[in-house]
């Protein structure tokens, strides 16, 4: 136990990826033919990632590590522009993609996946979804920890990288949305969306409400718009934007924090002075 303690960020991701590869890897074995059923997907997330989080912290920190995770999932108390920087950061860069795009010669053809009634009813799920299972366990278990031992930027870098190739077995699920894109450009989106909302953890407070508010923003905009299913130079605009605002975020904002003049108490666990 002594040495589980130590080492949280490594009982977490084993956990993390142990437990919903499992659920994936029955769909991908029923689908070869291996097998003549498969664990229901969303269980990867509700159980296998709320899972990995609450026992990482429980196992490793007790008590207290379980009351963090569940008061960065109420902490809504932060500035208001950080609620306006969640919800349209990504539509704004999806709008200069599809106008770059379109200014190069492409075609740029909405066949959204989701009707605009739908787009709000979508969005609050994802909210509570996300607030409830990947928030819970990339922004509220992994960040704080890792942002204690190395920068801000590093910390995303890992991060990102991780919760990327995270989504590799979905690649070899039909119908799945990672089955469609490059995987590369996938992992590559996936690190700068993190740096993206490390800048805004960093800003609110280590709010995971804040962290659910933009990853749910970003699915239903990249949903509605096809930015990343559009074709792939439309695709690769998308990311390229995506990398280009990461860069200067680090840049104006600095690789220690990507957070200057911020309140970071709250963002690193155990917690510190800011």
């Amino acid at each position: 136990m002594n040495a589980v303690k130590r080492h949280p960020l490594v009982v977490f991701f084993v956990l993390a990826f142990a437990l919903p590869w499992l659920v994936w890897g029955t769909s991908i074995a029923q689908a070869n033919g291996l097998i003549s059923f498969h664990i229901p997907q969303p269980l990867a997330f509700w159980i296998g990632l709320t899972l990995a989080a609450y026992v990482s912290a429980a196992l490793t920190g007790g008590l207290p590590a379980v009351k963090d995770l569940l008061s960065r999932i109420v902490r809504w108390r932060v500035a208001p522009i950080w609620y306006v920087v969640a919800l349209t950061l990504t539509a704004l860069i999806s709008l200069a993609a599809i106008l770059i795009y379109v200014v190069l010669g492409g075609t740029y053809q909405a066949t959204p996946s989701l009707s605009v009634r739908e787009l709000l009813p979508a969005f609050l799920f994802q909210v509570f979804f996300f607030l409830l299972t990947e928030e819970t366990a990339w922004r509220g278990f992994a960040l704080p920890r890792l942002q204690a031992r190395y920068s801000a930027l590093v910390a995303s870098l890992i991060l990102g990288v991780l919760w990327g190739i995270w989504h590799l077995p979905l690649v070899f699920i039909p119908d799945s949305f990672q089955s469609t894109v490059n995987f590369f450009g996938f992992v590559l989106s996936a690190v700068a969306t993190t740096i993206q909302m490390t800048w805004v953890f960093n800003h609110s407070k280590g709010s995971v409400l804040v962290a659910a508010i933009f990853h749910a923003a970003i699915d239903t905009t990249i949903a509605y718009s096809n930015v990343m299913t559009g074709g792939s130079q439309l695709f690769w605009i998308f990311v390229g934007l995506q990398c280009a605002v990461a860069v200067v975020i680090v840049l104006t904002q600095g690789a220690a924090h990507l957070a200057r003049k911020a309140d970071l108490s709250q963002t690193t666990y155990p917690p510190t002075t800011s």
